[in-house]
């Protein structure tokens, strides 16, 4: 057989963009949850339930009424009778607590019905039948409310991202036994005469194979599942029947050996015989033996004998084509990374280890409390604070130990919550992270600088959001339109409820204050007050609930759906999601404040480029839309802002 020699061997860019370019494709598998870290996740995954599923004790203690406490002091402690028996983690409490009562109970048992808070055992002492309290205690002390910690309905991994340590115990916190994980399967073939497999012992002229297992390892590093099919002669029949044999059960083929210009290398033969070769060499070393090929639609690559050269070349190479075949083009990072507080943060004068979130440079705290789940999911690291220290100051040095070195969200944004957010996230393949703080934590982190994007929705006569800004003197930022949604009344399917005039006397969750989406109803209530000649105040009170806060729009329509309360004010695709039915009322605002000096960073200018497209206006769902000043971009001190009105 003739000596092939190598001809137009391929720059390294243009190799890089051959595997760009080439499509692989994987297949979805179920995985037990405990099987599962480090796999691509191909699917939205939502908790079914919430996270406590009951109101839970955070403390030893008594539950109590909390009015019956308020006047306790330490010298005049209030005297209540203990109901019998205590409760304990995993059974359903007995008795049900009146006023003046009090029933034992330990740290993660259920709150029994009639109680709303829980004093320490601390500040309480027993005599026979009576519970005596030096204390006063508000509503829900010491109480982990129902959702507090995982909605239901709350998305907890999205489809494409890789699944981590932190992520398998919320999964297991919400009853998920298994998931469906992406799987790419990678066969793997060492060629050459002189391989034998390790264990077996050497003749003279022989060597182990070490490329199959070194490769294995690499390839299940990167998230590929391996397929050994063992060392093959240099046999044309030999080596065609394996080849083909991998091709038929894997996506991708990694073959090493027999590719170069030798007269005894065949295999780069066989490949443009049995497919195509798109490329025989790369113009770098060693990657002169390379060879990049396709059979039907399936990938085979032919790698460098010598295992040093075959390593070096998957690591430049085919490590990235498996991830971004998997979707999974995350970068990795050392354990430690200097970031400077974002926030000015409390510790309290403890010695710590301080859970923070970390978005480029700048580092805030992540913990939601001991009995959280979530904390460790919304956390990069931890940073020690000595117990010498009671003030992180805005802007300090800080080094933050990573849980893992998985990629670092792009951008930070806080504000009002919406799905819109989560198809920009898609769209633009940008690393967000999303903290709910409602449309008046989203100006107020602009203010601060901790965040880099305010999402905000907050109704005044003049218009949207930019009277706001003016109020809190936002100079370096700007206003970028986002899209319009659909606000209005959220209800059972048989509810009787139809308009804001059927609200009377019925139960109604309310969203917390400095929302915009509580703001926008209060003006719907007072035009249609106003409209129909009734007294604005008086009809909020005829409201049950109208004081209520709940945290996002998403915690009201749970209630709505459980039956805890008749109604709740929210945008049209929540109901939509949940099966509940929607009564338009409202059509509002959602933009985006953003500072002047990001404008021009590669991820907000992605950002932007999203909002003003096609695609992402054909992505939203129903009663979320793009309209003429989406993506427009106003410097509120500098341009006329009175068209942007209410409409």
């Amino acid at each position: 057989m003739q000596r092939k020699e190598f001809r137009n061997l391929i720059t390294v860019d243009e190799a890089k963009n051959l595997f760009l370019n080439l499509g692989c494709s994987y297949t979805s598998c179920p995985i037990l949850i405990e099987n599962s870290e480090g796999s691509i996740l191909n699917e939205d995954i939502s908790s079914i339930i919430n996270v406590p599923p009951f109101d839970k004790s955070l403390m030893d203690g008594f539950a109590v009424k909390a009015r019956d406490t308020y006047k306790s002091s330490e010298s005049s402690p209030i005297k209540l009778k203990l109901v019998y028996p205590s409760v304990e983690p995993g059974t359903i409490p007995k008795n049900e607590i009146s006023t003046g009562e009090a029933v034992e109970i330990s740290t993660g048992a259920a709150i029994p019905e009639g109680s709303d808070a829980v004093v320490m055992v601390e500040y309480t002492h027993v005599e026979g039948d009576y519970l005596y309290v030096y204390r006063p205690v508000y509503q829900k002390e010491n109480v982990m409310s129902v959702g507090s910690d995982i909605l239901r309905g709350q998305k907890l991994v999205k489809l494409g991202e890789k699944i981590r340590q932190r992520d398998i115990g919320l999964l297991a916190a919400t009853g998920k036994r298994e998931v469906n994980v992406r799987k790419l399967n990678v066969g793997i073939i060492s060629t050459g005469d002189e391989l034998v497999n390790p264990g077996q012992i050497l003749s003279m002229g022989q060597i182990y194979d070490t490329n199959s297992y070194s490769l294995y390892s690499a390839v299940k590093e990167v998230g590929g599942t391996p397929h050994m099919y063992g060392t093959v002669k240099d046999d044309w029949l030999e080596m065609r029947s394996i080849l083909k044999k991998a091709v038929d059960e894997c996506e991708l083929v990694l073959t090493s050996g027999s590719t170069s210009a030798g007269s005894g290398d065949i295999m780069y033969r066989i490949i443009g015989e049995e497919g195509d070769i798109l490329a025989h060499g790369i113009n770098i070393m060693p990657g002169k033996p390379v060879v990049i090929g396709k059979i039907g639609e399936k990938v085979v690559i032919g790698l460098p004998g010598n295992p040093t050269s075959a390593l070096m070349i998957f690591k430049e190479f085919v490590a990235p084509f498996i991830k971004k075949s998997l979707g999974d083009m995350k970068s990795y990072k050392i354990d430690r990374i200097v970031a400077f507080a974002g926030s000015s943060i409390r510790s309290g004068g403890r010695h710590q280890l301080l859970p923070v979130g970390i978005i480029r440079d700048k580092l805030y705290p992540a913990d939601k409390g001991s009995g959280a789940i979530t904390t460790l999911s919304q956390a990069d690291g931890f940073i020690e604070v000595n117990a010498e220290t009671e003030h992180i100051h805005m802007g300090e040095k800080l080094e933050v130990t990573l849980f893992d070195t998985s990629e670092k969200p792009d951008l930070l944004i806080a504000g009002g919550l919406c799905q819109g957010l989560d198809i920009l996230e898609k769209l633009t393949g940008l690393n967000l992270r999303i903290i709910n703080s409602s449309s008046s934590g989203g100006f107020s982190s602009i203010s601060t600088g901790t965040a880099d994007v305010g999402c905000v929705n907050m109704p005044f006569e003049s218009g949207y959001n930019v009277e706001m800004m003016q109020q809190m003197g936002l100079y370096d930022s700007v206003l970028v339109k986002g899209y319009r949604r659909s606000q209005g009344l959220i209800v059972k399917p048989s509810s009787t409820i139809y308009s804001i005039e059927d609200l009377p006397n019925k139960r109604f969750s309310n969203r917390n204050g400095g929302s915009g989406t509580r703001k926008l109803f209060d003006i719907c209530v007072k035009n249609f007050s106003l409209n129909n000649g009734l007294d604005f105040h008086s009809f909020l009170n005829s409201i049950i609930g109208y004081d209520s806060e709940s945290k996002s729009a998403l915690e009201s329509c749970n209630l709505v759906l459980d039956d805890s309360v008749d109604a709740t004010f929210a945008p049209k695709y929540i109901a939509d999601d949940l099966g509940l039915r929607y009564v338009p009322i409202a059509e509002e605002e959602f933009d985006f404040v953003i500072p002047k000096k990001l404008l021009k960073t590669p991820e907000v200018d992605k950002i932007i480029k999203y909002l003003n497209s096609d695609e992402f206006g054909h992505s939203l769902p129903e009663g979320l839309y793009t309209y003429k000043r989406t993506g427009e971009i106003i410097d509120i001190f500098e341009e006329d802002s009175s068209k942007n009105v209410i409409i």
